[in-house]
């Protein structure tokens, strides 16, 4: 028998990249999932590539909506009962630099990443709660090493979604203790550098021959300061989602994991200075 074999698991942002990547290893492992997006294409790509993995629809639950909105959340967890009649495992993994909207203000860029990543997984864990108090249940929380490390100077772009996984860390170390007295789980996985769906979302298309260069000059620098000199491909973050949420891990709550290929403990050597 699989791992997760009978088991109900939610991933938010699953249409793509990491979230992508964490529902297929979930669904391989005998769960039945439900698939979560805001992008029409993309969640049937996601739920093509179950299918082709022999995950038979009846396993699958798909939904759609942006979580800024409270109907999204709703209706991921309503539906959830409705279709499964239990929730094993929510994975908070959906999240955004800033607003798909190129004439937003840094404003409007800032309510809308907060609301996405910090409220929109505060909601879904306030609502989850009494369904995972049921079956014993845990959280995964997806942050990022950007909630404690500065990996690259990039200007004003990053700045509210670092805050906003600064934010997602002390949720996760503030509630821990209050989630285990129902007997719930919560931990924090911060990946670093992995080819996601995210980057692209965060500068878009290149419109230019100079701005394709800067991407690929910012490429090489991301990879340049992992110790690992590369990307993380999002099937190698899988095995870390799989073990947190195994019930055998149930000494492993309120922690913060760094998945970053050494990112975030990277320092210049006295060879690159010229002294």
């Amino acid at each position: 028998m699989s791992r997760f074999t009978d088991k109900v698991v939610i991933v938010t942002g699953s249409s793509a990249g990491i979230g992508k990547a964490v529902i297929l290893g979930f669904a391989k492992e005998g769960a039945s999932v439900v698939l979560h997006g805001t992008n029409t294409e993309r969640l049937a790509s996601s739920e093509k590539a179950l299918l082709a993995a022999g995950i038979p629809k009846n396993r699958i639950l798909k939904v759609q909506g942006c979580l800024s909105e409270e109907a999204t959340h709703d209706k991921i967890i309503n539906e959830t009962i409705a279709h499964f009649g239990k929730i094993d495992v929510l994975v908070n993994n959906a999240g955004l630099y800033k607003k798909p909207d190129p004439d937003a203000t840094a404003i409007e860029n800032f309510d809308h990443v907060f609301a996405v990543i910090v409220r929109g997984a505060f909601r879904l864990v306030k609502l989850a709660t009494p369904h995972l108090e049921k079956t014993k249940g845990n959280i995964i929380n997806v942050s990022s090493i950007a909630s404690f490390k500065k990996p690259l100077e990039s200007g004003t772009d990053f700045v509210v979604y670092s805050m906003a996984k600064a934010a997602f860390d002390r949720f996760t170390e503030n509630v821990n203790q209050s989630l285990m007295k129902k007997g719930i789980r919560i931990n924090n996985i911060n990946p670093g550098p992995f080819e996601t769906n995210i980057l692209n979302r965060a500068f878009g298309e290149p419109r230019n021959e100079e701005e394709a260069d800067a991407y690929t000059h910012f490429d090489n620098i991301v990879k340049a300061t992992a110790s690992a000199k590369r990307m993380g491909a999002p099937q190698e973050i899988v095995p870390a989602f799989l073990l947190l949420a195994d019930e055998k891990s149930t000494f492993i709550t309120g922690s913060i994991w760094a998945v970053d290929g050494g990112m975030s403990t990277w320092a210049p050597e006295a060879a690159d200075f010229k002294l």
